[in-house]
């Protein structure tokens, strides 16, 4: 069966794949900046990455399970999608988060400007995977469940989000708090 077209993406994938990688560099760049600590350089790019590959397995498997979800080659190019979008808001979000976190004489607003940053680009990576997974599941009729099996890989889904964004977002306020220190 062959897969549906993609969603237009507005950069070409090898752009996207590096925002998504440059983009966790930088943020974690601006904490270093005002820690004097490499660290963040690294652990930035880590959590986002470290936290998508631990959790996307769980949430095909789980809607597999709903008898709803996209095949494997779509839910694969829906996550590099997701990252693609979450690399490009993210580098809408550098510069103020930048400009906010080097212009205050408060290591608080380093704290705060980087978090917003990453947890926007991150909302809007979540809501394009949604999306994107959503455009490539099977049609009700098709996953025998009907209406139930679509209603149960939105929750799957939900459930997911949350449970990944309180993972990450725990983690980051850990690599973070060190400015505050």
């Amino acid at each position: 069966m062959p897969l549906p077209a993609p969603a237009p993406f507005p950069v070409p994938r090898g752009v996207a794949a590096a925002l998504a990688a440059a983009g966790p560099l930088a943020i974690g760049g601006i904490l270093a900046a005002r820690l004097g600590d490499p660290g963040p350089v690294l652990g930035a790019p880590a959590i986002v990455f470290g936290v998508v590959a631990a959790t996307s397995p769980a949430l095909y498997i789980a809607s597999a399970a709903t008898g709803h979800a996209p095949p494997l080659p779509a839910v694969v190019r829906a996550f590099g999608v997701a990252l693609g979008a979450f690399g490009l808001a993210l580098a809408g979000l550098l510069l103020p988060a930048a400009f906010l976190a080097m212009s205050s004489q408060s290591r608080a607003a380093t704290l705060a400007s980087t978090s917003a940053a990453i947890a926007a680009a991150g909302l809007f990576g979540l809501r394009r995977l949604a999306r994107e997974l959503a455009d490539h599941a099977p049609p009700a009729e098709a996953s025998g469940a009907g209406g139930v099996g679509v209603l149960a890989s939105r929750v799957v889904f939900a459930v997911w989000a949350v449970a990944t964004v309180l993972i990450a977002g725990r983690l980051w306020l850990q690599l973070a708090a060190e400015v505050l220190a």
